[in-house]
């Protein structure tokens, strides 16, 4: 079952920044390992990342690549696709 760890990085002028990622534990042999699952980057409510499937990928460049695509069928495709995230931070990048 998955769970959401924190990394604390420092970077070259001496602050430190707080990144998040969602981890697994699984036993192998004698032991616990942690398999990482995704990057949720500095705020796990709102990840960075959507992950987005190989199929949908190849089918969203196409529309792309076409100039067949609008903010409205992005929104629909990654509501289908039962990805989390806010229609705010997407439409900051439109």
């Amino acid at each position: 079952m998955p769970f959401i760890r924190t990394f604390k990085r420092k970077n070259k002028d001496g602050s430190i920044k707080t990144y998040f990622a969602e981890v697994e534990s699984v036993r192998v042999g004698g032991k616990v390992v942690q398999n990482y699952v995704r990057s949720l980057g500095t705020d796990p409510k709102n990840p960075t990342t959507i992950p987005i499937e190989p199929v949908h990928f190849s089918y969203l460049l196409l529309r792309l690549m076409q100039d067949a695509l609008t903010a409205n069928d992005l929104f629909e495709m990654l509501e289908n696709m039962d990805s989390q995230f806010e229609k705010m931070n997407l439409q900051k990048l439109a």
